[in-house]
């Protein structure tokens, strides 16, 4: 499969995508806003998250750049294939999404019915 800054850039050129190929840059695009989020709210708050954060995802100066606000996760889930940086166990309807789901789910279930 083509690199998701490719499937992207066809969308936006007003190009034809095979619905796979827009699903994968859709899940690669979500995990990437999710990240994003995560960063965002440790680097607001600073002091060690904040450290840990752009030592984590900000540092290599080949696949990031504190100054454009690219991490390498961002960097990496854009070049690469997305089936690839997702992972099976990352794309819904695979036997490892579905066993990750169903742990998840029964955590969740767990500690809700704590509540």
């Amino acid at each position: 499969m083509r690199a998701t800054r490719e499937i992207i850039a066809d969308i936006k050129d007003g190009k034809e995508v095979p619905y796979e190929e827009l699903k994968m840059a859709c899940l690669v695009q979500s995990f990437l806003l999710f990240q994003y989020q995560n960063d965002v709210k440790k680097l607001l708050k600073g002091g060690t998250y904040a450290d840990m954060v752009k030592q984590m995802w900000y540092s290599d100066p080949k696949a990031s750049s504190i100054e454009g606000g690219i991490s390498s996760v961002y960097w990496n889930g854009m070049k690469r294939d997305p089936i690839q940086f997702l992972g099976q166990a990352h794309i819904p309807g695979t036997p490892e999404y579905e066993q990750r789901y169903k742990m998840s789910k029964a955590v969740l279930d767990a500690v809700m019915k704590d509540k």
